[in-house]
């Protein structure tokens, strides 16, 4: 079992999957995590906020990047 990293709002350095892949590639995902009610909102079709978005490379399977910066988590809206 892998270990999340840990959240962080600003990042001093890119961080990369062993790929070598950033949060831009296109091999890239971001998964956003809800609350039940969050979850219970998208079942019925209805936008819900996530409370964290991790970034996980499609290639290697790897969760590289998790954060709970607003900003970020206004745009996976």
């Amino acid at each position: 079992m892998t270990q999340e990293p840990t959240i962080a709002s600003s990042e001093s350095k890119a961080r990369t999957c062993a790929c070598g892949h950033g949060r831009e590639h296109h091999l890239v995902s971001p998964e956003g995590v809800y609350t039940l009610s969050g979850y219970l909102r998208l079942f019925f079709g209805i936008s819900a906020r996530p409370t964290k978005v991790k970034y996980r490379c499609r290639r290697c399977n790897e969760v590289f990047s998790v954060t709970t910066d607003p900003a970020i988590l206004d745009q996976h809206y």
